[in-house]
């Protein structure tokens, strides 16, 4: 509503008047110059206008696809906290056991205690002298058999001591087992609930972009039906705002995706290096044969979203050579998405990509791909093939869209990399 009353006021603003008469004097050479002119900038207007139409229709098919997988990743988180849910009942009800069985062990303990007393108030009752023992012992038998007795008490009394330290240590290990499943499955509980939040956040995020983008949509194609009748400085005006509102929108969206990312925690991450890992460098080129296109940072392309104080700006690096390259992992790593977005048959956005979280909160990821070597879940060691070098998805011709993120945020990969563009150096 509120782009079609800033519309209605730039038409009343702009309106292009009409003929004064209908006998107006022929056109002169500089009429028929100036009304080609306008037909030209009208085409430029048009062309634009359906470039803008193109992505956002492109964009509004990548978050439909983001918002299946934001409810598959529900699905799974839903069933997992379910499943931890019913682990910490299970180890509730040990715990309820285990202190029973504290209170039945405490009170055997309390038990064989006074049992150990009264065998050693009967040792000290015994006459200490053996020549006392023969004088009150009937007989030699009689005189053995409480001498073993004594020996057995306190046998016994050894044995009892020791059983009281195995049952105790036992106890404790136990008790500090179950304790602990309970602490990390409650730790694991809530971090399931606060990512389930966040993706119930992005969820609404992405439905308004959709919305958002769905009105953009209406409002460009009704802009194509009216250039026409249009000045060209009313036209290029109303094509300068749906343009900006378009970047705003696709930013947003883009922004909430990578969000959704960051909720999935992936397990396995290597703590050192894999053998042949470079020594020198962080990352290795992952088409070492390429050349670089387009490097990370501002531009001038109105397709590229703003970033910071630029209002566009490209958060990875391009490289291109022969179609069908084997594309590297540049880290070791566990792969979070592998995968493609498909609207009605066909490829979108980053076409098939490949996403890798590795140790240090960075992530890689490997667009417009060809083929795909990986699936999530896979580890991978630095050098190992990912996939191959393509155009699908938006793209103009084969290359590979490399980008580098710490957390949300885009960082130039280049620092990660040995100097002077693609090489295999791995020193």
């Amino acid at each position: 509503m509120r782009l079609r009353f800033l519309l209605a006021a730039l038409l009343a603003a702009l309106a292009i008047p009409a003929a004064s008469s209908a006998s107006a004097a022929a056109p002169t050479p500089a009429d028929i110059a100036a009304a080609q002119a306008r037909a030209q900038v009208i085409e430029t207007v048009r062309a634009q206008l359906g470039s803008q139409l193109a992505t956002a229709l492109q964009t509004q098919d990548q978050i439909t696809q983001s918002l299946r997988d934001n409810a598959s990743q529900q699905e799974v988180l839903n069933a997992s906290i379910a499943d931890t849910e019913a682990k910490l009942a299970d180890l509730d009800a040990q715990i309820i056991k285990l202190d029973a069985q504290i209170v039945d062990t405490n009170a055997r303990i309390a038990r064989e205690k006074a049992q150990i007393g009264s065998l050693a108030r009967a040792i000290y009752a015994q006459p200490s002298s053996v020549l006392l023992l023969m004088v009150e012992s009937k007989s030699l038998g009689e005189m053995v058999t409480r001498v073993n007795d004594l020996r057995s008490a306190g046998a016994r009394a050894e044995t009892l001591k020791h059983q009281l330290r195995v049952d105790l240590s036992e106890l404790d290990n136990d008790r500090a087992k179950v304790g602990a499943a309970r602490d990390a499955a409650e730790k694991l509980r809530q971090q399931e609930a606060a990512d389930l939040a966040k993706l119930q956040d992005l969820q609404a995020k992405q439905e308004k972009a959709q919305a958002d983008l769905a009105a953009q949509i209406g409002a460009t194609r009704y802009e194509l039906t009216r250039l026409d009748g249009q000045s060209t400085a009313l036209a290029q005006q109303i094509t300068d705002m749906l343009q900006q509102q378009e970047e705003g929108i696709i930013a947003a969206a883009e922004s909430a995706v990578w969000d959704q990312v960051q909720t999935i925690h992936p397990a396995g991450l290597p703590t050192m290096f894999s053998a042949g890992h470079s020594k020198t460098y962080r990352f290795i080129w992952p088409m070492p044969t390429a050349v670089e296109t387009q490097p990370f940072g501002p531009c001038s392309f109105w397709f590229e979203p703003p970033y910071g104080s630029y209002a566009h700006f490209h958060t990875g690096i391009d490289m291109s050579t022969a179609e069908g390259t084997p594309v590297l992992s540049a880290d070791d790593g566990v792969v979070i998405l592998a995968g493609g977005s498909y609207v009605n048959g066909a490829l979108v956005g980053y076409g098939n990509y490949v996403v890798i979280a590795h140790t240090g909160g960075l992530t890689t990821l490997y667009g417009h791909l060809l083929r795909i070597a990986v699936k999530a879940g896979d580890s991978v060691i630095q050098g190992q093939v990912v996939g191959q070098e393509g155009s699908t998805g938006n793209s103009t011709g084969a290359h590979l869209h490399f980008e580098l993120r710490q957390g949300n945020a885009p960082i130039d990969p280049a620092p990660f990399l040995p100097p002077n563009g693609p090489n295999d150096f791995k020193g």
